[in-house]
């Protein structure tokens, strides 16, 4: 499988960290994991005990990129949302950074299945303090900008444009040589953007903050408590129901779809259309990945996405 993430080399991080540290930077060490970000921690000086972080992506999202991560954080100031602080946002040639301090706690996705469990309520907690985030002084739908600011006028339209190439300099950019080059099979891809697209009018038009990547990979935890929600560069305004859809996508094993439906019925919600919003994000997610997985080359990934897919769809009839 391909390594997307940018290749950055130690004198290169040194020069990124000294734009903004004087003291000598020690205990560089790179961070294993992720899939488009190359990361590293560190510490500042001999006497400073804080770990931090340091985070490198290709300069190939057009409409966000790291500093929108300042901007959010921003955002969630009054919000009970555990974030990860961001010190500094930087270039270095074509590669965008952020510098973080690190915080306790470890990937979510990596503890055993009865520590999830115990974790549920509290992450289910979180995402619904993201969604009542006060978005009213933003504008657009879909993924947003660093200033908060989306030029796409309508949800439905944010999610339709999945099936048209990109801008060159973005990160698919023309990408339907993918069907050609790689094993991204056309035919499938046009069967379920169009069932997507047919589902699209039960999608309600009310704007929220939606984090577009909820997975247990972006939350961490320590000893029980959720310590940082992580990686918001895909963030959007848009249905809500778009983060629950994506959990039960990737994590079929927890019930989400279940959980948040009675989440909802205690607090005498009404979520209309709650299955056919659920389906519709999910073959957009669906969609998403295939081509993610092609790009990357990763075909194990894109045959569990097919079979899960199918999963999805027997639940449905």
């Amino acid at each position: 499988m391909p390594d997307l993430r940018p290749v950055v080399d130690r004198e290169q991080v040194l020069t990124a960290l000294g734009q903004y540290f004087s003291a000598p930077i020690t205990s560089l060490t790179p961070v294993e994991g992720g899939q488009v970000m190359r990361t590293f921690t560190f510490r500042v000086g001999e006497q400073d005990n804080q770990d931090y972080i340091v985070r490198f992506n290709h300069d190939t999202m057009l409409t966000s990129n790291l500093p929108k991560e300042i901007y959010i954080a921003g955002k969630l100031v009054v919000a009970p949302v555990p974030m990860s602080p961001v010190l500094y946002t930087g270039r270095l040639n074509e590669l965008h950074f952020a510098i973080s301090l690190k915080v306790p706690g470890q990937m979510v996705e990596s503890l055993i299945e009865q520590e999830v469990e115990l974790l549920m309520p509290e992450i289910m907690r979180i995402l619904d303090a993201i969604h009542h985030i006060d978005v009213s002084d933003t504008q657009g739908y879909g993924v947003f900008d660093y200033r908060g600011m989306s030029t796409v006028s309508s949800w439905q339209g944010s999610l339709a444009i999945i099936a048209k190439e990109e801008d060159e300099r973005d990160y698919f950019g023309k990408w339907y040589s993918l069907f050609t080059d790689t094993f991204l099979e056309r035919g499938l891809f046009k069967d379920i953007y169009w069932k997507m697209r047919d589902l699209l009018d039960f999608c309600p038009t009310e704007r929220y903050l939606v984090h577009g990547n909820y997975s247990l990979r972006n939350i961490l935890a320590d000893h029980g408590e959720i310590t940082a929600v992580l990686d918001w560069v895909d963030a959007k305004y848009g249905d809500f129901v778009f983060d629950i859809a994506g959990l039960d996508f990737w994590y079929p094993w927890l019930r989400v779809r279940e959980r948040f439906q009675r989440y909802y019925q205690d607090q005498q919600i009404n979520v209309p259309a709650y299955e056919q919003r659920m389906l519709c994000y999910q073959y957009y997610i669906f969609l998403s990945a295939i081509r993610f997985y092609a790009r990357a080359g990763d075909e194990r990934a894109y045959h569990w996405v097919k079979q899960r897919l199918l999963e999805l769809q027997s639940f449905q009839a």
